[in-house]
């Protein structure tokens, strides 16, 4: 990243580090806004936000897309 990056792109850029950090694999969603909660290098092209897009707060299957 370039020493004139954004302040949005820096902070994307962190929040993309923290996650992937954390164990995830992090891709973002194609609407944005979810992020792959799964362990990183999985060989299916399936993800899943495990935290976000619940129907209720005890639903156990969050947003899940294809790559």
């Amino acid at each position: 990243m370039s020493a004139r990056a954004s302040l949005a792109d820096r902070m994307a850029e962190a929040a993309s580090s923290g996650g992937r950090a954390a164990g995830y694999c992090w891709l973002e969603h194609p609407d944005g806004g979810r992020y792959c909660t799964r362990a990183p290098g999985h060989s299916d092209r399936e993800h899943i936000d495990v935290y976000r897009g619940r129907e209720s707060v005890t639903s156990v299957a969050g947003t899940a897309w294809r790559e």
